[in-house]
């Protein structure tokens, strides 16, 4: 990731524009999303666009790869809640960071067409928040909070925009986002280390008589193995329990969500085939052949329900 840019510049940007450069936020920083995103209503699309670049954006402030002190980002992070809160009271910031600009129309007329909840908004930057330090969770009930910070937060918003406003179905995108974040974080236990995070907790590590260098180096292997299926057994259990989800969504919004839910849950099954993975030089991935077949699946449900294109002439 490039430093980020803090400069302060005016929010100019015509709509249209603003919307053109979220989706190519996603097209590349996010190429699963990008193809899920594809097969929804133009309308949809685009407002899940500005939602991923804000999400993005909140997680670049505090992730900082070019180097900037806990400080600076924690700075960064407030300025972007409080500007991200004024849209919320019907406000539009005169001056934001420059990497905001975009962000700001887009998500302006995403709230003015949507009932979104700020506290999901607010939710994912404490979660950011907490992250600008190395940190340990010591238990479950920690990790799936966080997990509801990062992630239940983005699934909550997602089935507002997808007609999905009952507390059944709020309650299952939560459940869901948790599923996904729990893959997440087990996917990446080898990088998160390098960042000096653990999230696995840290009371499991113990009743295993393991520790997070132990499992990134996959020393005591059957025990690490053993480790790792109970963990993905207890992601699986979230998996189950989101059942159901996209029946209260929109019929034309269930082809992303099945098809975003089905790659990651694939994911979460190549770790369970082959949990050592995790302790590799190279990130988990799908093979191409693999997502085809996914996106072919969830292609075949989009034209049931009309959407034979991708939306707005996309590529």
């Amino acid at each position: 990731m490039a430093k980020l840019d803090s400069t302060l510049v005016p929010v100019a940007l015509p709509l249209e524009q603003a919307f053109v450069r979220c989706s190519e936020d996603v097209r590349s920083r996010a190429r699963n999303f990008w193809y899920g995103l594809r097969l929804l209503p133009p309308e949809q699309f685009m407002a899940l666009c500005a939602i991923y670049s804000w999400m993005r954006l909140a997680d670049d402030l505090a992730d900082a790869e070019d180097g900037g002190a806990p400080a600076d980002r924690h700075s960064a992070l407030e300025g972007f809640r409080d500007r991200t809160l004024e849209l919320f009271r019907g406000q539009t910031p005169e001056v934001v960071l420059a990497p905001e600009a975009h962000i700001f129309p887009a998500l302006r007329s995403v709230l003015d067409q949507h009932e979104l909840d700020p506290v999901d908004f607010t939710l994912m930057i404490d979660g950011q928040f907490a992250d600008l330090q190395p940190r340990t969770l010591q238990t479950r009930a920690q990790l799936l909070e966080y997990c509801d910070q990062v992630a239940s937060t983005v699934g909550r918003v997602c089935v507002r925009i997808w007609g999905g406003t009952s507390e059944e179905c709020l309650r299952l995108a939560t459940e869901r986002g948790k599923a996904l974040q729990l893959t997440n974080i087990l996917r990446d236990v080898r990088e998160d280390d390098q960042l000096q995070r653990q999230y696995l907790p840290e009371e499991e590590f113990a009743a295993a008589d393991l520790s997070r260098k132990s499992l990134v180096r996959w020393e005591h292997s059957e025990a690490c193995r053993a480790f790792m299926l109970q963990q993905i057994a207890a992601a699986e259990q979230h998996y189950r329990a989101a059942e159901g989800l996209e029946s209260m969504i929109e019929p034309a919004s269930r082809p992303t969500c099945w098809a975003m839910t089905r790659i990651y849950h694939a994911l979460l099954m190549k770790m369970r085939r082959r949990p050592e993975l995790i302790a590799g030089t190279t990130r988990i991935r799908l093979s191409s052949l693999r997502k085809l077949s996914i996106g072919m699946r969830a292609r075949r449900l989009a034209r049931r329900h009309g959407l034979n294109t991708p939306p707005g002439g996309a590529t």
